[in-house]
Protein backbone atom coordinates (compact mmCIF):
# COMPACT_ATOMS: atom_id res chain seq x y z
CA UNK A 1 0.00 0.00 0.00
CA UNK A 2 1.63 3.54 -1.47
CA UNK A 3 1.97 6.20 0.95
CA UNK A 4 -0.86 8.26 -1.34
CA UNK A 5 -3.49 5.20 -0.45
CA UNK A 6 -2.96 5.14 3.55
CA UNK A 7 -3.52 9.18 3.40
CA UNK A 8 -6.56 9.04 1.42
CA UNK A 9 -7.64 5.77 4.27
CA UNK A 10 -6.44 8.15 7.21
CA UNK A 11 -8.64 10.93 5.78
CA UNK A 12 -10.96 8.68 5.17
CA UNK A 13 -11.44 7.54 8.69
CA UNK A 14 -11.09 10.99 9.81
CA UNK A 15 -14.65 12.21 8.17
CA UNK A 16 -16.28 9.21 9.41
CA UNK A 17 -15.30 9.80 12.91
CA UNK A 18 -16.09 13.77 12.62
CA UNK A 19 -19.13 12.80 11.06
CA UNK A 20 -20.64 10.53 13.99
CA UNK A 21 -19.47 13.25 16.47
CA UNK A 22 -21.24 15.83 14.84
CA UNK A 23 -24.57 13.88 14.44
CA UNK A 24 -24.08 12.94 18.15
CA UNK A 25 -23.33 16.59 19.31
CA UNK A 26 -26.37 17.74 16.79
CA UNK A 27 -29.01 14.86 17.63
CA UNK A 28 -30.37 16.83 20.98
CA UNK A 29 -31.20 20.02 19.03
CA UNK A 30 -32.76 17.65 16.02
CA UNK A 31 -34.65 15.86 18.90
CA UNK A 32 -35.80 19.24 20.89
CA UNK A 33 -36.93 20.35 17.31
CA UNK A 34 -38.90 17.45 15.96
CA UNK A 35 -40.57 17.20 19.50
CA UNK A 36 -41.46 20.62 19.58
CA UNK A 37 -43.21 20.02 16.34
CA UNK A 38 -45.59 17.20 17.68
CA UNK A 39 -49.22 17.02 18.43
CA UNK A 40 -49.71 16.39 22.28
CA UNK A 41 -51.15 12.62 21.35
CA UNK A 42 -47.57 11.55 19.26
CA UNK A 43 -45.11 12.61 21.76
CA UNK A 44 -42.74 9.38 21.43
CA UNK A 45 -43.42 8.26 18.24
CA UNK A 46 -42.68 8.82 14.68
CA UNK A 47 -45.28 10.29 12.68
CA UNK A 48 -45.00 11.88 9.16
CA UNK A 49 -44.08 15.16 8.01
CA UNK A 50 -47.88 16.65 6.96
CA UNK A 51 -48.44 15.33 11.07
CA UNK A 52 -46.09 18.14 12.49
CA UNK A 53 -47.82 21.22 13.39
CA UNK A 54 -46.38 24.62 15.00
CA UNK A 55 -49.53 24.50 17.87
CA UNK A 56 -46.77 24.12 20.49
CA UNK A 57 -45.18 27.51 19.71
CA UNK A 58 -48.60 29.35 18.98
CA UNK A 59 -49.55 27.74 22.35
CA UNK A 60 -45.95 29.13 23.95
CA UNK A 61 -46.45 32.83 22.61
CA UNK A 62 -50.38 33.49 23.36
CA UNK A 63 -50.05 31.47 26.98
CA UNK A 64 -47.22 32.71 28.86
CA UNK A 65 -44.42 35.82 28.67
CA UNK A 66 -41.86 34.38 26.02
CA UNK A 67 -41.93 37.46 24.79
CA UNK A 68 -41.18 39.57 28.25
CA UNK A 69 -38.46 36.93 28.70
CA UNK A 70 -36.87 37.08 25.81
CA UNK A 71 -36.58 41.02 25.80
CA UNK A 72 -35.46 40.82 29.49
CA UNK A 73 -32.74 38.64 28.26
CA UNK A 74 -31.97 40.48 25.64
CA UNK A 75 -31.45 43.64 27.56
CA UNK A 76 -29.07 41.84 29.77
CA UNK A 77 -27.13 40.03 27.53
CA UNK A 78 -26.23 42.86 24.62
CA UNK A 79 -25.35 44.65 28.18
CA UNK A 80 -22.92 42.36 29.16
CA UNK A 81 -21.39 41.50 26.21
CA UNK A 82 -21.09 45.63 25.26
CA UNK A 83 -20.04 46.25 28.44
CA UNK A 84 -17.07 43.15 28.69
CA UNK A 85 -16.19 44.20 25.20
CA UNK A 86 -15.20 47.30 27.11
CA UNK A 87 -13.66 46.84 30.23
CA UNK A 88 -12.35 43.51 28.92
CA UNK A 89 -10.73 44.73 25.50
CA UNK A 90 -9.28 48.16 27.31
CA UNK A 91 -7.85 45.97 30.59
CA UNK A 92 -6.01 43.69 28.09
CA UNK A 93 -4.42 46.40 26.14
CA UNK A 94 -3.03 47.91 28.80
CA UNK A 95 -1.99 44.67 29.90
CA UNK A 96 -0.66 43.72 26.88
CA UNK A 97 1.01 47.27 25.50
CA UNK A 98 1.40 49.81 28.08
CA UNK A 99 4.22 49.29 30.48
CA UNK A 100 2.96 50.61 33.91
CA UNK A 101 3.99 49.88 38.05
CA UNK A 102 2.18 46.86 38.99
CA UNK A 103 0.92 45.62 35.26
CA UNK A 104 2.52 42.15 35.94
CA UNK A 105 0.83 41.93 39.83
CA UNK A 106 -2.48 42.79 38.04
CA UNK A 107 -2.01 40.22 35.53
CA UNK A 108 -1.64 37.55 37.69
CA UNK A 109 -4.66 38.65 39.74
CA UNK A 110 -6.66 38.42 37.32
CA UNK A 111 -5.11 35.01 35.87
CA UNK A 112 -6.21 34.01 40.18
CA UNK A 113 -9.76 35.08 39.26
CA UNK A 114 -10.20 32.24 37.22
CA UNK A 115 -9.27 30.07 39.48
CA UNK A 116 -12.25 30.56 41.75
CA UNK A 117 -15.87 28.53 41.10
CA UNK A 118 -18.35 30.78 40.31
CA UNK A 119 -20.37 29.16 42.73
CA UNK A 120 -18.27 30.28 45.32
CA UNK A 121 -18.93 33.56 44.43
CA UNK A 122 -23.17 33.36 44.84
CA UNK A 123 -23.69 34.46 48.72
CA UNK A 124 -21.61 37.40 48.02
CA UNK A 125 -22.95 38.62 45.32
CA UNK A 126 -26.35 37.95 47.19
CA UNK A 127 -25.71 39.68 50.00
CA UNK A 128 -24.00 42.79 48.26
CA UNK A 129 -27.31 42.82 45.95
CA UNK A 130 -29.16 42.64 48.93
CA UNK A 131 -27.06 45.64 50.76
CA UNK A 132 -27.04 47.95 47.32
CA UNK A 133 -31.06 47.28 46.93
CA UNK A 134 -30.32 45.30 43.23
CA UNK A 135 -32.49 42.49 43.56
CA UNK A 136 -35.71 42.12 41.34
CA UNK A 137 -33.32 45.16 38.43
CA UNK A 138 -31.57 45.25 35.69
CA UNK A 139 -28.78 46.63 37.17
CA UNK A 140 -28.40 43.48 39.50
CA UNK A 141 -28.65 41.38 36.71
CA UNK A 142 -26.06 43.23 34.44
CA UNK A 143 -23.37 45.18 36.51
CA UNK A 144 -21.84 42.31 38.76
CA UNK A 145 -20.58 40.82 35.28
CA UNK A 146 -19.55 43.61 33.46
CA UNK A 147 -15.52 41.84 33.80
CA UNK A 148 -14.29 38.29 32.70
CA UNK A 149 -10.67 37.41 33.75
CA UNK A 150 -10.84 34.70 31.35
CA UNK A 151 -11.39 36.88 28.17
CA UNK A 152 -8.86 39.52 29.57
CA UNK A 153 -6.48 36.88 29.31
CA UNK A 154 -7.45 35.93 26.25
CA UNK A 155 -7.50 39.15 24.48
CA UNK A 156 -4.05 40.10 26.07
CA UNK A 157 -2.41 37.27 24.48
CA UNK A 158 -4.43 38.12 20.94
CA UNK A 159 -2.96 41.93 21.76
CA UNK A 160 0.61 40.42 22.27
CA UNK A 161 0.74 38.96 18.54
CA UNK A 162 0.12 42.13 17.08
CA UNK A 163 3.94 43.63 15.99
CA UNK A 164 5.20 46.47 18.19
CA UNK A 165 6.06 47.65 14.76
CA UNK A 166 2.74 48.97 13.92
CA UNK A 167 2.41 51.30 16.96
CA UNK A 168 5.74 52.49 16.33
CA UNK A 169 4.88 53.70 13.05
CA UNK A 170 1.47 55.31 13.99
CA UNK A 171 3.09 57.52 16.71
CA UNK A 172 5.65 58.92 13.43
CA UNK A 173 2.71 59.13 11.97
CA UNK A 174 1.36 61.73 14.64
CA UNK A 175 -1.54 59.08 16.06
CA UNK A 176 -1.66 59.44 19.69
CA UNK A 177 -1.35 55.88 21.72
CA UNK A 178 -5.23 55.84 21.90
CA UNK A 179 -5.72 56.72 18.68
CA UNK A 180 -3.33 54.09 17.53
CA UNK A 181 -5.53 51.99 19.66
CA UNK A 182 -8.86 52.47 17.85
CA UNK A 183 -7.68 53.24 13.69
CA UNK A 184 -4.93 50.46 13.90
CA UNK A 185 -5.29 47.83 16.92
CA UNK A 186 -8.84 47.33 17.15
CA UNK A 187 -9.68 46.85 13.47
CA UNK A 188 -6.52 43.94 13.44
CA UNK A 189 -8.49 42.52 16.51
CA UNK A 190 -11.61 41.64 15.13
CA UNK A 191 -11.04 37.48 15.64
CA UNK A 192 -10.51 37.91 19.51
CA UNK A 193 -13.50 40.27 19.26
CA UNK A 194 -15.50 37.42 18.16
CA UNK A 195 -14.66 35.21 20.36
CA UNK A 196 -15.28 37.73 23.05
CA UNK A 197 -18.79 37.55 21.49
CA UNK A 198 -19.33 33.93 21.12
CA UNK A 199 -18.05 33.14 24.44
CA UNK A 200 -20.13 35.49 26.60
CA UNK A 201 -22.92 35.69 24.35
CA UNK A 202 -23.47 31.77 25.13
CA UNK A 203 -23.13 32.10 29.14
CA UNK A 204 -25.10 35.29 29.40
CA UNK A 205 -27.63 33.77 27.74
CA UNK A 206 -27.60 30.79 29.44
CA UNK A 207 -27.99 32.50 32.97
CA UNK A 208 -29.97 30.35 35.24
CA UNK A 209 -28.01 29.79 38.71
CA UNK A 210 -27.66 33.58 38.86
CA UNK A 211 -30.91 34.91 37.18
CA UNK A 212 -33.03 32.11 39.50
CA UNK A 213 -30.86 33.75 42.59
CA UNK A 214 -31.26 37.26 42.04
CA UNK A 215 -34.73 37.76 40.70
CA UNK A 216 -38.22 36.33 41.90
CA UNK A 217 -40.39 38.93 40.38
CA UNK A 218 -41.49 37.35 37.34
CA UNK A 219 -41.56 40.81 35.43
CA UNK A 220 -37.68 40.39 35.65
CA UNK A 221 -37.61 36.80 34.33
CA UNK A 222 -34.42 36.31 32.08
CA UNK A 223 -35.46 33.32 29.36
CA UNK A 224 -33.83 30.75 30.95
CA UNK A 225 -35.94 31.44 34.42
CA UNK A 226 -39.41 31.41 32.36
CA UNK A 227 -38.94 28.47 30.52
CA UNK A 228 -38.07 26.65 34.11
CA UNK A 229 -40.84 27.68 35.13
CA UNK A 230 -42.68 26.82 32.03
CA UNK A 231 -41.20 23.02 32.31
CA UNK A 232 -42.34 23.09 35.97
CA UNK A 233 -45.87 23.79 35.25
CA UNK A 234 -46.06 21.99 31.83
CA UNK A 235 -44.09 18.45 32.81
CA UNK A 236 -46.80 16.74 31.11
CA UNK A 237 -46.56 18.10 27.90
CA UNK A 238 -42.79 18.25 26.76
CA UNK A 239 -43.73 19.81 23.03
CA UNK A 240 -44.38 22.98 25.03
CA UNK A 241 -40.96 22.78 26.65
CA UNK A 242 -38.90 21.83 23.85
CA UNK A 243 -40.52 24.78 21.47
CA UNK A 244 -39.08 26.99 24.52
CA UNK A 245 -35.72 25.57 24.25
CA UNK A 246 -35.11 25.94 20.84
CA UNK A 247 -36.98 29.38 21.01
CA UNK A 248 -33.72 30.10 23.17
CA UNK A 249 -31.33 27.65 21.27
CA UNK A 250 -31.78 29.63 17.90
CA UNK A 251 -30.13 32.72 19.03
CA UNK A 252 -26.77 31.02 20.07
CA UNK A 253 -26.65 29.33 16.79
CA UNK A 254 -27.45 32.51 15.13
CA UNK A 255 -24.54 34.10 16.50
CA UNK A 256 -22.18 31.77 16.29
CA UNK A 257 -22.63 31.67 12.48
CA UNK A 258 -22.57 35.19 12.11
CA UNK A 259 -18.63 35.38 14.30
CA UNK A 260 -18.01 31.45 13.38
CA UNK A 261 -15.31 32.28 10.91
CA UNK A 262 -13.56 34.42 13.43
CA UNK A 263 -13.80 32.34 16.44
CA UNK A 264 -11.34 29.26 15.66
CA UNK A 265 -8.49 32.39 14.83
CA UNK A 266 -9.09 33.87 17.68
CA UNK A 267 -8.76 30.97 20.15
CA UNK A 268 -6.13 29.71 17.89
CA UNK A 269 -3.54 33.25 18.27
CA UNK A 270 -4.58 33.62 22.18
CA UNK A 271 -1.60 31.64 23.42
CA UNK A 272 1.15 32.15 20.49
CA UNK A 273 2.79 34.57 22.45
CA UNK A 274 3.58 35.23 26.39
Amino acid sequence: MNFKMKSRILKSVQYIFLTAVALICIFPFVYAVYTSLLHKSDIDKLVSFTSLTLENYIYIFTKSDIMRWYMNSCIVTFSIVAGNLAVNTLAAYALARIRFPGRNFFFFMILGMMMIPYQILIIPLFRMEVKFGWLNSYQGLILPFLFQGFLVFLMRQFFMTIPDALEEAAKIDGLSKGAAFFRIILPLSKAGIATQIIYHFASTWNFLVWGATFVNDKNYYILPVGLNTLKNTYFEYPGYTMSGVVLMTLPIVLIFVIFQKYFIQGIASSGIKG
